[in-house]
């Protein structure tokens, strides 16, 4: 069995780790644990690229189910954009799937660093009140237009960047919807749990998704998830914002040199003899 299709091996204690930091970082901020996770599982347990995706999505699945019921009590999921959100996010999972095949992934990668610090800049400047109240607004046409604007977005951005689609999501509900960051925490992680299943589910038949080991890795960070709702929601909102702020950051900058390094590897490819 080649290295390419050699299953990972058992779960360990710090798989479960992992998994709840995964978790918390997802349930504080919206996004999927796949940013955490899957780093994890190709450099430090030597998982196949394909297979620590896949399985990822189970993971972020079971989370994105205890973070956005804890945000639910709270009230803190907008419902009636959900569905809308949803159709866009799935239609445009499979719209970047498509694309993705004609695109160099480095030339993705530094483009879209640039945007995703752009939005960093943005949401960082972003003025939110601690007493700010979670409220959606009626839906007209426009306002359909733009849940699934906003869900195809994050759609096409999350299968041509594997980027976990909250952190396109949750900024675009902030700024332009004038959601409150937990509001747009918890619909973008009730949007996750479809989103994520789905992708699991296609990449079952050729083996990439390896559902047991993902429900193990979604223990854990549903537990995280949890906890990491419950810890935004006491948070004072601007500085869940500033924290936002530097997640974008980080994975712009890791973004950035991710793509500097493919740019620099197909150079060097198209000069060998």
């Amino acid at each position: 069995m080649s290295a390419s299709t050699s299953p990972p091996r058992a779960a360990s204690v710090g798989d479960l780790g992992v998994g709840g930091g995964a978790g918390l970082t997802g349930g504080l901020f919206g996004v999927g644990g796949g940013l955490v996770l899957v780093p994890y599982l190709v450099l430090v347990r030597h998982w196949p690229q394909k297979q620590a995706q896949a399985t990822s999505l189970v993971a972020v699945a079971m989370s994105a189910v205890a973070g956005a019921a804890t945000y639910a009590v709270f009230g803190s999921v907008a419902w009636l954009a959900f569905p809308f959100i949803l159709v866009g996010g799935l239609a445009g999972a499979v719209i970047g799937s498509a694309v993705v095949r004609r695109l160099q992934p480095w030339a993705l990668q530094l483009g879209f660093s640039v945007v995703i610090v752009l939005t960093a800049i943005k949401v960082a400047l972003t003025p939110v009140a601690d007493d700010a109240v979670a409220q959606v607004p009626d839906l007209n046409g426009w306002l359909v237009l733009g849940y699934l604007g906003a869900g195809v977005a994050m759609g096409v951005l999350s299968a041509l960047l594997g980027i976990g689609g909250g952190l396109v999501l949750v900024p675009i509900l902030v700024t332009l919807f004038g959601y409150t960051p937990h509001l747009a925490a918890g619909t973008s992680l009730a949007v996750m749990v479809l989103i994520a299943l789905t992708g699991a589910a296609r990449q079952t038949k050729p083996g990439y998704t390896l559902w047991r080991r993902g429900v193990v890795l979604g223990a854990a960070s549903a537990v995280g998830a949890f906890l990491g709702a419950r810890i935004a929601l006491v948070l004072p909102m601007q500085v869940l914002v500033w924290l936002f702020a530097v997640l974008l950051a980080v994975v712009a900058v890791r973004m950035f040199l991710s793509g500097w390094q493919g740019r620099v590897s197909a150079r060097q490819a198209e000069v060998s003899p």
